[in-house]
């Protein structure tokens, strides 16, 4: 594993600046023991006003930015992804890369092969695992048995284009993965385009080899956004709001039902803490939590999922 040395400030590039990349340079211009050193966008001119805002380098190829920094974050779009990466991985770069990992298995498993031989931290951006509320969650966990995850939003333009399972529903399908730690045993599915030609709304049955059962719920057809995550286990059901990160617990009260709101979490960022923990995986050589791997497993799970919709004969009603 290369590391490098704790005084050495961790230069950063950091390749797309737009809806998630602006705040991935303001993070890491943040970070202690880090510098953003290079911001590359296809828009140069987008590029050059976040490097003026952060005191660093435009660039207008990756090529140029390659030499400036030790580590990139990609935050552009999915299918650019295994090429950005896997350029940095061979000019010996650590990489972040934004989730989904890459647009189709194989894609993924070459990044992963090419990090592991060159001993260089591949991590993917799935920032529900630095959501406050998830960690205390899983301090909470013993043995679930049933778990139900929801995800609504009204419809963006930036993901008009991407299926909700590999835009939403892939945040709850790496949460509920981690969890089970077991491998899928079965998938059942269904779906529909409805605003755009891509699936706007996904609903799956996911079965592991350990007895556990998920519900996934999917959506941008809402006037508002709703992410839940709800799961039971030994005679309570624990339910989670992502967005407070507030965790109640529902237990059995003679013949009703009691719920108890357990103590709120500390307020954080979880970008913030995401972009923490790659950096600090760089400099101390440490897998990260989010490793290629996960990023692999979940998406080839909601890929599966997409295409048990699309093949579906009843996929047009849900």
């Amino acid at each position: 594993m290369q590391t490098l040395g704790e005084k050495v400030p961790l230069r950063v590039g950091l390749i797309g600046v737009g809806y998630f990349g602006k705040h991935h340079g303001r993070i890491v211009s943040e970070l202690n023991d880090t510098v953003l050193a290079a911001v590359c966008d296809t828009d140069f001119s987008r590029a050059e006003e976040t490097a003026q805002r952060y005191n660093c380098q435009a660039v207008a190829t990756l090529g140029e930015a390659l030499p400036l920094a030790d580590a990139f974050i990609i935050a552009t779009p999915t299918q650019t992804h295994s090429a950005i990466a896997m350029a940095c991985l061979r000019a010996g770069k650590h990489v972040f890369v934004e989730k989904p990992i890459t647009g189709n298995v194989d894609e993924a498993d070459q990044l992963i092969d090419e990090a592991n031989k060159r001993g260089l931290i591949l991590q993917v951006g799935h920032v529900e695992r630095y959501n406050a509320g998830i960690r205390n969650l899983y301090a909470l966990l013993d043995e679930p048995s049933y778990i139900e995850a929801q995800r609504l939003s009204p419809l963006i333009e930036r993901a008009a284009g991407t299926d909700v399972t590999l835009d939403l529903m892939i945040h709850d399908i790496d949460i509920v993965l981690y969890i089970a730690q077991s491998p899928v045993k079965s998938v059942n599915a269904a779906g529909a385009s409805v605003l755009t030609r891509t699936i706007d709304v996904a609903k799956a049955w996911v079965e592991f080899e350990s007895g556990l059962k998920a519900f996934f719920y999917a959506g941008r057809l809402s006037g508002d956004k709703l992410r839940t995550l709800m799961v039971s286990q030994r005679n309570e059901l624990l339910s989670l709001n992502y967005q407070s990160g507030i965790i109640t617990k529902y237990v059995k009260h003679g013949l009703a039902i009691k719920a108890v709101s357990l103590d709120e979490p500390t307020v954080t960022e979880p970008l913030k803490e995401e972009l923490r923990s790659f950096t600090e995986s760089v400099l101390t050589g440490e897998k990260p939590v989010v490793s290629g791997e996960c990023g692999r497993r979940a998406l080839s799970l909601a890929l599966s999922i997409g295409t048990i919709i699309r093949e579906s004969v009843n996929s047009v009603m849900i």
